[in-house]
């Protein structure tokens, strides 16, 4: 599996990862789609008159996006559970 060098990393930003590779669990393509449908922020990184470069991806922003995706537990309600009590 390719390293990305530390130096591309830091705790606000974080270089997308590797085909196959994942980021916060989800995957290089989730990531993409994510950035494209503005839901979390990236910036792009290359050289004059390069076609490629380096895409990073704005870390709180992930979280913040992640933290909208959380499911709140849900509780049994004792009444349903009356044959335990008699």
């Amino acid at each position: 599996m390719l390293k990305i060098p530390s130096h591309f990393s830091s705790e606000d930003w974080e270089r997308l990862p590797p085909p196959k590779g994942r980021l916060c669990g989800l995957s290089r393509t989730t990531l993409f789609e994510l950035v494209e449908q503005g839901e979390i922020k990236s910036a792009v990184i290359r050289k004059p008159g390069a076609q490629k470069g380096i895409r990073l991806i704005f870390m709180p922003s992930l979280a913040a996006y992640l933290e909208t995706c959380v499911e709140e537990p849900k509780v049994k309600s004792l009444a349903k559970s009356s044959k335990i009590f008699g």
